[in-house]
């Protein structure tokens, strides 16, 4: 069994081209995936407006693709929120449809809303940023309202400039805190593909942080590609399923009306 639980159609505000629901369905039947669920983004910013998304849209198309493509294919509704604990909007949205799955993620930082992607790093404390980084991730986990933390990685991907390399290594006080805090809370963990495609060219979390989690009870585990075009959907799936067997996994949660299958790799 195959699925990719994070992907990204034209409705995301960063998709690229080529990103139809139909488009990234017929891409994931040709790449053998059995399951997917379509997450575009809608952020709950500090102090901004939230992000717009046309969910009606998006959930109208997954539907035709249902009728089309069921017989081939498991097409799941799913929304990552980022900063879905700084939104009293958050709930409402959450309950006028009907997602599968939820995932919850942490894109931006107070009090400016600039994404971590484009937070200047050559001219910051680092590792005080990582420290602040998992103050807020806290907040957001203790908050719940989703079934799945999102890329608990994101910051590696980016952070890395001249004479530095970001590491979670001496930060494992903190990672065990999240981790702590998913388990009581039955919120799974994501591996996410994103990180085979940069500079870090693995899969993330690190190894160490699924060890943990495993080591602490946790048995949760999301798989995605985070793909934002269907030429890239099920991108690095094979590498993150290695990835969670390295470290003990056997098993991925799906989520099916935000009620957890644990389903066998």
């Amino acid at each position: 069994m195959l699925a990719d639980l994070h992907m990204h159609s034209e409705y995301s505000e960063d998709a690229k081209p080529d990103a139809s629901v139909a488009s990234i369905c017929c891409a994931s039947i040709q790449r053998g995936l059995d399951i997917i669920a379509l997450t575009d983004h809608k952020d709950f910013h500090y102090n901004k407006h939230p992000m717009p998304l046309d969910i009606e849209s998006q959930q109208r198309d997954i539907r035709r693709c249902r009728a089309q493509y069921g017989g081939q294919l498991t097409v799941l509704y799913g929304v990552e929120l980022g900063e879905i604990h700084v939104s009293p909007e958050a709930p409402d949205f959450l309950a006028a449809y009907q997602f599968d799955e939820v995932i919850g993620s942490l894109h931006t930082m107070p009090p400016d809303d600039i994404d971590i992607y484009f937070l200047p790093y050559g001219r910051m404390d680092c590792e005080a940023f990582l420290h602040t980084y998992f103050d807020e991730l806290l907040k957001m986990v203790r908050h719940g309202g989703f079934d799945v933390l999102g890329h608990i990685d994101y910051p590696l991907r980016v952070m890395k400039k001249a004479g530095y390399e970001p590491t979670f290594v001496g930060y494992e006080a903190r990672i065990e805190q999240v981790l702590r805090e998913i388990i009581d809370r039955e919120i799974a963990l994501e591996i996410n593909a994103a990180g085979l495609f940069g500079w870090q060219k693995q899969a993330g979390p690190p190894r160490f942080v699924l060890e943990m989690y495993r080591n602490l009870g946790g048995t949760m585990l999301s798989i995605g590609s985070d793909s934002h075009c269907a030429p890239d959907a099920g991108r690095g799936i094979g590498q993150c399923f290695a990835h969670a067997r390295a470290a003990g996994f056997t098993e991925l949660t799906v989520f099916r009306g935000r009620k957890p299958e644990q389903v066998s790799f």
